[in-house]
């Protein structure tokens, strides 16, 4: 027997998903059933909740508050569950955790906090390191990576998949205004990220058509802080993962450009991360929660990024 949805949940996955097909798979449901479900919401609530027309699907204001509810709400329900698993069964003891810089300062800077108030007697300690050390030679218990294993003793198990956005800080587009076309790139400053053996070159694809670009501008590293750092501002253009600037596109103070192209580059690396463990560790539950709670952390900094960011008022180029 199917379990019935919770319409909240479509429409999150909606949001999520940007389509109703794209949702249906999410949630193993149908489309027209999809569809039904939230027509019915809709009905229920006296409120417009997705554009329909629009592709991808957006939500309208109304919408987006009530899938912030909706967010809310199944958070809090998780994080109760997981409260009461940890009570029951004793969920204590130190958790070895490796990632790379710009993943721990991004994401398990705020993650590693919020786990701790769920699960205080588990120690977590972090170490950064942009190389993938040996999880057994280095004692580590977990891995969050941007590659996953093809074999071995080791599992991995997927935490979600987030889009890369070419970025810049709002005052970067009131000096320089906003690209149409990657061609136009080669009038602005584009940060450049280096990665010793890896082609930096940007490749920007909308269906059949593929644009390349190579990354010229007034700073070049091989430090994603850095970069970021720059781009924030107001330096130039830099393509940043959703989990990594979610907060600063919710704060307005990150815009987005050439949203309907799809962005890639060997230097970038997979936008698929991974959580990597030994299979000697399976059933940990210190692991499984630290996992499915950081699984969750990652979809709602996405989720924080799909708002599409202001127009500007005016877009000025020097001298206009």
């Amino acid at each position: 027997m199917t379990q019935s949805l919770n319409p909240l949940e479509a429409l999150l996955a909606v949001q999520t998903a940007g389509s109703l097909s794209g949702a249906a798979a999410r949630l193993n449901r149908s489309a027209s059933a999809l569809s039904k479900l939230l027509r019915a919401l809709e009905r229920e609530s006296g409120e417009s909740l997705v554009e329909h027309a629009s592709k991808p699907l957006r939500l309208t204001p109304a919408g987006q508050a009530y899938a912030a509810a909706g967010r809310r709400m199944r958070d809090h329900l998780r994080e109760a569950g997981e409260q009461a698993a940890a009570q029951r069964q004793q969920v204590s003891g130190t958790l070895r955790v490796t990632t790379s810089y710009l993943i721990g300062h991004a994401v398990l800077a705020d993650y590693v906090p919020r786990f701790r108030q769920r699960f205080p007697q588990v120690r977590v300690d972090v170490e950064l390191d942009d190389q993938d050390p040996d999880l057994s030679s280095g004692g580590f218990d977990l891995s969050i990576r941007h590659a996953a294993v093809q074999a071995g003793p080791l599992i991995a198990r997927p935490l979600g998949t987030n889009r890369v956005r070419l970025c810049a800080s709002p005052a970067y587009f009131e000096r320089h205004g906003r690209p149409a076309s990657p061609v136009e790139l080669k009038a602005h400053a584009c940060l450049e990220f280096r990665c010793e053996g890896l082609d930096g070159r940007w490749r920007f694809s909308q269906g059949k058509t593929t644009q390349w670009v190579t990354p010229r501008g007034p700073v070049a590293s091989n430090s994603d802080e850095l970069l970021l750092a720059s781009m924030l501002s107001g330096e130039g253009l830099l393509p940043c993962f959703d989990w990594v600037v979610g907060r600063e596109l919710q704060q307005r103070r990150v815009l987005t450009c050439l949203d309907d192209w799809a962005f890639s580059s060997e230097a970038f690396g997979d936008a698929q991360l991974w959580a990597v463990y030994r299979q000697g560790n399976r059933g940990q539950l210190r692991i499984t929660y630290f996992i499915d709670g950081l699984a969750r952390h990652l979809e709602a900094l996405s989720e924080g990024a799909l708002a599409p960011p202001p127009m500007l008022e005016r877009t000025m180029r020097p001298g206009g």
